[in-house]
C-alpha cells in the first residue's frame, strides 16, 4: 500500500486462504457470519490484545452463539490465524514508477494511508508471534508474507534495473521496511508518517550516484 498522495490504494487479491474447519452437520454456512466473526476478531485484537482476547468476547461482538463459533474454529489460535490470513487479501498494489526510491516511497506511503483497526490488531498479536509457532506460521502466510512479497518484487526489479550493487541482499532489503515501521510504532507510541517513510527511502533505498572513473 504509482498513487497520488492521499489517494486510496488499489487492492490486489492473492489466492484464497484456507477455510476454517467446517461443522459436520447442519445447514450450509452463511459467509456473512464468517465475515462478521473475523471482523469482530480483528477489532477486539486491536482493543484488548491477543492475551486478553476470548472466544466469548468474539461471539458477543459478532452476535453469534459460542457453539456457532466453535463449529467454525476449534480454539483462539485457529480463529486468529484465519482472521490474519483473510486480512492479507487486501494489500497495496505494487507500483511501477521506474525507480527504486519512487516505488518504495509509493508503496510504503499507500501502506500507511490504508492502516485501519486491523493494523492495530496486527501490532497487538506481534508479541505472541515469537512464542506461538502456529500463530507465527499464520502471520508469515498472511499479511506479513504478502507485504514482504510485494517489497521483494520492488527490490528485485531494482536489482534488474541495475540500481543496486551486485550481490545486494534482496531478502534483507525486502524485510527491512516493515521491521522499521513496526519498531517506530513501538518506540514512539504512535504510527509513522510520510516523513518517516522518506527517511527510510533516503537512507536505504536511494542508490548513490557513482563518480565516473
Amino acid at each position: 500500500m504509482a498513487e497520488d498522495a492521499g489517494a486510496a490504494p488499489h487492492l490486489v487479491e492473492p489466492g484464497p486462504s484456507p477455510e476454517p474447519a467446517r461443522g459436520r452437520r447442519g445447514r450450509p454456512r452463511d459467509p456473512s457470519v464468517d465475515a462478521a466473526i473475523r471482523a469482530a476478531t480483528m477489532e477486539l485484537l486491536g482493543e484488548v490484545g491477543y492475551g486478553q482476547l476470548t472466544m466469548e468476547q468474539v461471539a458477543g461482538r459478532a452476535k453469534v452463539s459460542k457453539s456457532s463459533l466453535y463449529l467454525r474454529w476449534p480454539n483462539k489460535v485457529a480463529l486468529v490465524a484465519d482472521a490474519l490470513q483473510h486480512r492479507a487479501r487486501a494489500v497495496p498494489e505494487i507500483p511501477d514508477t521506474g525507480s527504486l526510491p519512487g516505488d518504495m516511497r509509493s508503496f510504503l506511503g499507500a501502506l500507511l494511508r490504508s492502516r485501519t483497526a486491523a493494523s492495530r490488531a496486527l501490532q497487538a498479536v506481534s508479541v505472541e508471534i515469537a512464542s506461538n509457532p502456529e500463530l507465527r506460521q499464520a502471520w508469515h502466510r498472511g499479511l506479513a508474507g504478502m507485504l514482504t512479497g510485494c517489497l521483494r518484487t520492488i527490490v528485485n526489479r531494482a536489482a534488474e534495473r541495475g540500481e543496486l550493487p551486485e550481490g545486494s541482499d534482496v531478502e534483507l532489503l525486502s524485510q527491512l521496511p516493515l521491521s522499521l515501521l513496526q519498531t517506530w510504532r513501538l518506540e514512539h507510541q504512535h504510527d509513522p508518517d510520510d516523513v518517516v517513510v522518506e527517511r527510510i527511502v533516503a537512507q536505504f533505498y536511494t542508490p548513490t550516484q557513482q563518480e565516473p572513473q
